[in-house]
C-alpha cells in the first residue's frame, strides 16, 4: 500500500508545523520522524536494538549535518500538532494513542489492516520528544533546567 511511503510523517508534519512554515525542509523532518518511529518500534519489542541501532545510524548521517534550529518547539506543542494528524483515525487510535509505519528493521514494514498504520501510545513520542531536546513544558513549570 502507498501507506508505505508515510513511513515517519506523522511526527515529521508536526515537527515542521510546531516550527512555522519554511523553517524545518521536509525531508529533515522525515527523517527526524524516522527516527521517532524506530524509537517507538524498539520500546514496543517490534525493532531490536541492533535493529535500531542500524537505522538511526543511517539517518544521523544527514541529521548531524542539518539539526533542528533552536530554540525547539515545546514536546506537548509537537505531540499536539501529531495527534491532529491527517491519517488520525484510519487504525482506531485511542485518545492516547497515535499511530505512524512501523519497521522492525530497515526494509521490513509491520503490516497491519489498516493500511501498514501501527498504533501505539502517544507517550512514545513525548518520550522521544524530551529525548532529543525538545524542552518540557512539565519541567519548566516544576523550575527544571533541561
Amino acid at each position: 500500500s502507498g501507506m508505505i511511503f508515510e513511513y515517519g510523517h506523522t511526527v515529521s508534519h508536526a515537527i515542521e508545523k510546531a516550527y512555522g512554515d519554511g523553517i524545518v525542509p521536509h525531508g529533515l523532518g522525515v527523517t527526524y520522524g524516522m527516527i521517532s518511529s524506530s524509537y517507538a518500534a524498539e520500546k514496543l519489542g517490534i525493532m531490536s536494538d541492533k535493529d535500531r541501532e542500524e537505522h538511526d545510524n543511517l539517518c544521523w548521517l544527514l541529521l548531524r549535518k542539518w539539526p533542528l534550529p533552536e530554540p525547539k518547539p515545546s514536546a506537548e506543542t509537537v505531540l499536539s500538532i501529531a495527534m491532529r494528524d491527517s491519517k488520525r483515525g484510519l487504525a482506531g487510535e485511542a485518545d492516547d494513542e497515535i499511530s505512524d509505519v512501523l519497521l522492525r528493521s530497515m526494509g521490513d514494514i509491520v503490516q497491519t489492516p489498516t493500511n501498514n498504520l501501527s498504533k501505539f501510545p502517544c507517550s512514545l513520542v513525548y518520550e522521544w520528544l524530551v529525548d532529543m531536546g525538545f524542552p518540557s513544558q512539565e519541567d519548566s513549570a516544576k523550575g527544571k533546567v533541561q
